[in-house]
């Protein structure tokens, strides 16, 4: 028989597993389950701690627009920074929403600020374009190889009356020498879709890509930047649409029965008489 601390362990690889904007339906179907529902209270806020910061939540800042909730934007176990307003916000990770604020010190490095602005103006018009409900948010730091400049992007759909929800996620983070050389660019892409009318399909894939960009002044970094990010996600969502159009052809064909239990092929030109004869005989 499992132990209490197994059965906490199941249930919270259950919550950290839910679909995008299925977060609280999963936990009341999981404590539904539990033999004590108190079960999960101690490890509830750490639980979604990490599903906010890996799912890239969305809030609203206290200065009117949206930021991501991350693991790249996080202070401590309920601070993130939100480097557009140069805040720190306090985040109920339970509620799901903003609790307070304060001014953004340390957190933040005015030497590379000039570049994380321009490549946030070029975040926001990208997503705008590709992903309309998506939010973007840009992290700047220094690093040994110079300048480090990490762009989130997170985009939900939510259509549960259709029985469906998605969630696109995007991290990429470009290393360089500010005017000089090439921008090293390494992107995570993540996607999940889940479909559950009288069934159970869901997408989970996860994308890795790698590519350069010319270095030159903020704006034009930024510029070449997003080009490169752009040719690279189209090239993932081409590759998906491919896999889709061959899928019935081989995934679906694969999952079916080669022959039926009898082992003997089906002679369709005689199913419709059978069908015929069987009506017949019914009357």
């Amino acid at each position: 028989m499992a132990t209490n601390e197994e059965i906490v362990k199941i249930a919270t690889n259950f919550i950290l597993s839910a679909p995008a904007g299925e977060l609280n339906e999963v936990v009341s179907d999981v404590r539904a389950l539990l033999p004590n529902e108190s079960m999960l209270n101690a490890s509830a806020a750490e639980t979604f701690r990490e599903y906010n910061t890996e799912q890239m939540v969305i809030a609203n800042s206290p200065k009117g627009h949206k930021v991501l909730i991350t693991k790249k934007g996080e202070v401590s176990h309920n601070e993130y920074l939100d480097p557009k307003a140069k805040l720190v916000l306090t985040f109920d990770h339970i509620k799901q929403t903003v609790t307070g604020s304060r001014a953004a010190g340390s957190e933040l490095d005015s030497e590379v600020e000039s570049y994380r602005a321009a490549f946030e103006e070029e975040a926001v018009k990208y997503t705008n374009e590709f992903y309309p409900s998506g939010v973007a948010t840009v992290y700047g730091q220094k690093v040994s190889e110079g300048y480090q400049i990490t762009v989130c992007v997170s985009s939900s759909k939510f259509n549960p009356n259709n029985y469906w929800n998605g969630r696109w996620r995007s991290t990429w983070t470009s290393t360089f020498k500010p005017g000089s050389g090439n921008v090293t660019i390494n992107g995570k892409m993540q996607i999940n879709v889940h479909y559950y009318e009288d069934g159970n399909v869901q997408l989970n894939t996860t994308t890795t890509k790698s590519t350069t960009a010319a270095s030159a002044d903020a704006n034009t970094t930024a510029s070449n930047v997003f080009k490169a990010i752009g040719k690279a996600e189209l090239n993932v969502h081409a590759a998906l649409d491919t896999s889709y159009s061959t899928m019935g052809d081989t995934t679906f064909k694969a999952l079916r029965r080669a022959l039926p239990i009898t082992k003997m092929k089906i002679n369709w030109t005689k199913i419709k008489g059978h069908r015929v004869g069987a009506e017949l005989s019914n009357k």
